[in-house]
């Protein structure tokens, strides 16, 4: 029970569980080109279901934040961790029995409400993973070390991002259907070990005023909800366009361009994890100067992917990925200060701006089959915008400074 109360031990096992959203994630892209060669689905059909989970987050993930700031944030993992395990059983099930080859239409049909449902769970109850877990950070490592906090829980997500196509490579070798096994067993692991660990301390005094803020966030959230969505519609984006990016390069087969595609993604995700561990955790850096150098690494990125050269995407995803990985805690930071008395709420907002962003990138990855290239000049004008809130930010705080004594 000692090791349970320590504290470096519960942000440890807080960001281990953060980490299943990302092996979750880059798993599924990896193994998707797989699914729809087995499942009795298409591409289409995936990418629909895959976006009513996701489109779920944008009012379950402030609702789950309001209610840690009042309930706690164990709860909230908790239901997080069911949630997961019950969805990507039934994706599992109905994906393998649509696989069939005596499925009939009503059969089918049948399936692809299971696999809905199953996204819909996902969606309402998985939703409140992150909120959750950063509000739990932020109560355990107090208000004078929000950076630390964030960047643990970051760190679990990158690490996950890092492992889920490693996994997925790993087990598809075994079925098309091993990745989805794989994310029922782990977050069942993780829920036992959730269950044990002691639900972290509210102040009291805190809890009292958080049921009547408005349900729409502070207008001083907004440069840095903005930035969120800018940040995700751009990643997003950029993995959508992957596989026409690579093909009309190299013209791999489906197998190789499944295999780049989850090397593209480690690299990504050891790229954040470097970051993490080497700048923001060991604070080389100001939120300020992660909040622009973040800008010009996300910029730089993607305007080397015009080059076209796969080697190059390589080098163009570390500069890509490095530059999203010191821009999140800086401005998930940021928002945290400006909505201190409810912390959990800051971060359900930017987890809703964060799925927005992941919608735009739906909407607009039409856009490859015009030309591999297209989708990169939108995320070049998402970077850039990007950039110039950040100036935005910098000035108004400097101005802010500058009163004030006055």
């Amino acid at each position: 029970m000692s090791v349970i109360q320590n504290k470096k031990f519960q942000l440890m096992a807080i960001g281990l569980a953060s980490a299943l959203m990302g092996i979750g994630q880059n798993g599924l892209l990896v193994s998707l080109p797989f699914l729809v060669e087995q499942s009795a689905f298409s591409l289409p059909t995936w990418s629909i279901l895959i976006a009513v989970g996701s489109l779920l987050f944008l009012p379950s993930a402030p609702f789950w934040g309001r209610y840690s700031d009042k309930h706690g944030p164990k709860k909230v993992v908790i239901q997080a961790l069911v949630g997961m395990a019950i969805s990507f059983a039934l994706l599992f099930f109905f994906a393998m029995f649509s696989s069939s080859s005596s499925s009939s239409g009503q059969t089918l049909l049948v399936c692809f409400i299971g696999l809905l449902v199953a996204r819909i769970i996902y969606g309402c109850t998985v939703s409140g993973m992150v909120p959750a877990s950063q509000h739990w950070a932020l109560l355990l490592c107090g208000k004078n070390n929000r950076l630390q906090a964030i960047t643990s829980v970051s760190i679990g997500l990158s690490a996950g991002r890092l492992i889920g196509p490693l996994i997925s490579i790993l087990v598809l070798k075994l079925s098309p259907f091993a990745p989805l096994m794989v994310m029922i067993l782990l977050p069942c692991v993780a829920l036992v070990g959730a269950m044990l660990l002691p639900a972290p301390k509210m102040e009291s005094g805190q809890i009292e005023g958080r049921g009547q803020s408005s349900w729409l966030p502070n207008k001083a959230l907004l440069p840095f909800l903005s930035s969120g969505l800018l940040l995700c519609a751009a990643v997003a984006l950029l993995q959508y366009s992957f596989t026409p990016l690579i093909y009309s390069v190299t013209h791999w087969p489906t197998d190789q361009l499944s295999d780049a595609i989850g090397i593209l993604l480690t690299i990504s995700a050891a790229c954040t994890f470097a970051t993490q561990i080497l700048v923001i955790k060991k604070r080389k850096l100001t939120p300020f100067t992660m909040y622009t150098w973040g800008s010009f690494g996300l910029l730089t990125g993607f305007l080397m992917f015009l080059i076209p050269n796969v080697w190059v995407f390589g080098v163009a995803m570390m500069f890509a990925a490095g530059g999203a990985a010191l821009l999140v805690p800086a401005y998930t930071l940021f928002a945290t200060e400006k909505q201190s008395d409810a912390p959990g709420a800051a971060a359900g907002y930017l987890s809703m701006s964060h799925t927005t962003g992941y919608g735009v990138a739906s909407l607009l990855a039409f856009t490859s089959t015009l030309s591999p290239v297209y989708p990169i000049y939108l995320c070049i004008v998402f970077a850039m915008l990007i950039l110039a809130i950040t100036y935005s930010v910098k000035r108004k705080t400097s101005a802010d400074a500058v009163e004030q004594p006055q």
